[in-house]
């Protein structure tokens, strides 16, 4: 029953004149942005602090993380921005 009420709830925002959809349109691209941002800033850092292992035997492990995390970083923010229907930032 609760769900019907969300979904109710939701589907009458379009009738609140308050709700502008293209500001939160706007925020959420913002947001997206900002955090792909900070997220490859953070991949970077992490990047130079291992980077003493890469004469060592855990050198594949780290770089097959490395490579990981950014693909997820990508393809995350690629989703984020097709549910939100926004044009690619580059």
């Amino acid at each position: 029953m609760a769900e019907k009420g969300y979904f109710e709830a939701f589907s009458k925002l379009g009738e609140n004149p308050f709700v502008n959809f293209e500001s939160a349109k706007k925020a959420a691209a913002w947001y997206i942005d900002a955090s792909e941002k900070f997220a490859t800033q953070a991949l970077d850092i992490q990047e130079k602090v291992t980077g003493w292992a890469k004469e060592t035997p855990l050198a594949p492990i780290i770089e097959a993380q490395h490579k990981l995390a950014r693909k997820l970083v990508e393809r995350s923010v690629s989703t984020a921005r097709s549910l939100w229907q926004l044009q690619t930032q580059n």
